[in-house]
């Protein structure tokens, strides 16, 4: 039997097997060090050695496993199923609607906790590896943490979590969530790769039991260092091939922070099913109430696969979006990325007015299912990303604002869904773009150097060059080099409000449209927006929580979307930004509204490393992107 479960007699025995069995030392923060020396899948440890497995079951929430240096470089190959019916917290709708996260059955898992798990392999150079090794035959994930998981240095490869029908009771299936790791907590990887793993869901359309995270799904999610590649989400309804992260949908204030990915690369994974999101990473950001950020620094974001699964007809409404980064919720924010061939394919199609495609690259919602806010992107590459083979690097979905901060390159820009101008939040400028540096239309082979590309050694992509070995970086080149200039950047957006709108004499549009006829006359044409006729009265109402809902509003929806289908690409591919709507200060139309702006200043300097590691250039010029040449 496990040590802690040793009678009270037993306990000064305990303690002296603890240091001659276990290996036992001080784990710092008042825990201890087990140490595992064997690299046998085995309930109890041998006589004279520790497996990861009895570790695992003896670790108290502050202790900490670690590995024999005899171990380095090995992998355990783990063929028991710890725990068949894996407890984790999931969502929960009551007849269809959002009732909150309660305790499912993510079924079969390797190894399995109930606490807070610290597993530190940093002290073996070349890692150790985690691998299930059960096959087909036998389907696990790797590892479920119902609590935080803090890891080091080590491969997971190899899971497979399956959506199986439970007899009797609510729940029909089991959650296929997180083929590799499933945490509900925080997990914070270190120098981890995420390998190979896989969920396959099952084939019935359901609010609650979609198949999330062919690599990892999480509450929380801090990565450093890591490669997430090769892994597939696969079902009726699938999401984050790579990643899925929650975002904290447990956080007691509604806001946060929760899910950041730093010098990691999330390459050649995919999702298959009728409704597809996110090849690489999809973040919810939290859920309903709750506006957390996923913050993406210095990551390498490639190759990812969105597309249709060949067992599913197209029955009802099918969807496709975000082969690189879908966001379901909450907030993105994107420093220093390489964003480059991800691809989204299947059957285009328009539902409820919105189109079922989108983002061959990054892709935010479409419509009301989720709330959306920002996006702040700097110092980017977004290239070669394809939709149906067409390019397509960025689609804004219906975010509230897209802010750039300088400096991006990027092909094609779609903001043909980015929410209609809201007058009371002081933001009739949606499209904070362009900024000092930016430009778009920029090609594959105008911004990366196809033939400087660094593979990982044993993660076989799935994504768009399945079969071989995953992409971790790209090396900048032409447009992409010593763009950045060293020291201090400062970026100002423009915020535009108005007060007094939303009656019968609301003449908001009319003397929008006379500006642009002032600013853009010469390319638009002197006479431009007179097919509108008057536009006086159609005007924004609230309330500013539910606006979309309120059938008022549908002639002011109307009137931006007309207005951005008649401007066509003749204002680039940003249409009315920061340039137009600068040109605004405090005015008065002639029916009374008040329009006032203001400008915001944001100032950051440069990222002082690349994806490697590497120095950047102090007080020279920066590569944009994730990697310093």
């Amino acid at each position: 039997m496990s040590l802690r479960r040793m009678p009270a007699a037993s306990a000064g025995l305990a303690a002296v097997l603890s240091l001659l069995v276990c290996g036992c030392g001080s784990g710092g923060g008042g825990g201890r060090a087990i140490v595992v020396d064997s690299l046998a899948d085995e309930p109890l440890p041998a006589r004279g050695g520790m497996t990861l497995r009895a570790a695992l079951d003896q670790a108290q929430p502050n202790d900490t496993i670690t590995f024999d240096r005899s171990l380095n470089g090995g992998t355990i190959r783990l063929t028991i199923i710890g725990e068949a019916h894996s407890t984790l917290l999931g969502e929960v709708y009551t007849a269809n609607v959002f009732d909150g996260y309660h305790e499912r059955d993510y079924g079969a898992s390797a190894l399995y906790a109930r606490k807070d798990v610290k597993i530190d392999a940093s002290n073996l150079p070349d890692g150790i590896t985690l691998e299930w090794a059960g096959g087909d035959t036998s389907k696990a994930r790797v590892l479920a943490v119902y609590g935080n998981l803090t890891m080091s240095n080590v491969t997971v490869r190899g899971g497979h979590s399956e959506a199986v029908a439970i007899a009797g009771g609510s729940q029909p299936f089991t959650l296929a969530r997180g083929g590799g790791l499933a945490v509900w907590g925080t997990a914070r990887l270190d120098r981890c790769a995420i390998i190979n793993n896989r969920c396959t869901g099952d084939p019935n359309a359901s609010r609650d039991r979609g198949t999330y995270g062919g690599g990892i799904y999480a509450n929380g999610l801090e990565l450093t260092s890591c490669v997430v590649s090769g892994n597939m989400a696969e079902g009726y309804g699938a999401a984050g091939g790579g990643i899925y992260s929650v975002g904290g949908a447990d956080s007691a204030t509604g806001v946060g922070n929760n899910t950041n990915i730093s010098g990691s690369a999330i390459t050649g994974n995919r999702v298959a099913a009728q409704h597809a999101y996110g090849g690489g990473i999809f973040t919810l950001s939290g859920g309903p109430m709750n506006l957390a950020t996923m913050t993406l620094t210095n990551c390498t974001i490639a190759r990812n696969l969105v597309e249709d699964h060949p067992e599913f007809p197209q029955a009802g409404q099918y969807y496709y979006r975000g082969g690189g980064v879908y966001m379901g919720g909450g907030s993105l924010t994107v420093v220093s990325c390489t964003i480059a061939e991800n691809a989204v394919t299947g059957y285009p199609a328009t539902f409820s007015g919105k189109p079922n495609m989108g983002g061959g690259g990054v892709c935010a919602t479409i419509g009301n299912a989720h709330v959306v806010e920002n996006v702040r992107v700097r110092n980017t590459i977004a290239v070669g990303n394809t939709l149906n083979g067409q390019n397509e690097d960025w689609f804004a979905g219906s975010i509230l604002a897209f802010y750039s901060e300088g400096y991006n390159l990027f092909g094609k820009l779609d903001f043909s869904q980015i929410l209609v101008p809201v007058p009371e939040w002081n933001d009739l400028d949606r499209k904070h773009y362009p900024k000092q540096g930016d430009r778009d239309g920029v090609t594959l082979a105008e911004a990366l150097d196809p033939g400087d590309i660094a593979r990982h050694p044993t993660a076989v992509s799935i994504g768009t060059d399945s079969g071989m070995n995953a992409v971790t970086w790209y090396a900048p080149a032409g447009e992409a080099i010593n763009r950045i200039p060293g020291g201090r950047k400062v970026t100002e957006h423009v915020r535009v409000g108005c007060t007094g709108y939303g009656g019968p004499e609301d003449d908001l549009i009319n003397f929008v449209l006379a500006r642009i006829r002032t600013v853009y006359g010469a390319t638009l044409g002197p006479n431009f927006g007179a097919g509108f006729g008057d536009m006086k009265g159609v005007g924004w109402h609230g309330p500013r929580e539910t606006w979309p809902t309120n059938p008022e509003n549908a002639a002011w929806v109307k009137f931006w979307r007309d207005l951005d289908a008649e401007i066509g690409g003749r204002l680039g591919q940003v249409g009315l930004g920061d340039d137009f709507w600068s040109t605004f200060g405090s005015e008065t139309t002639e029916s009374g509204l008040l329009i006032g702006s203001s400008r915001e200043t944001l100032s950051y300097y440069p990222i002082a490393t690349d994806q490697r590691g590497m120095a950047r250039p102090r007080g020279g010029m920066y590569d944009v992107g994730a990697i310093e040449r």
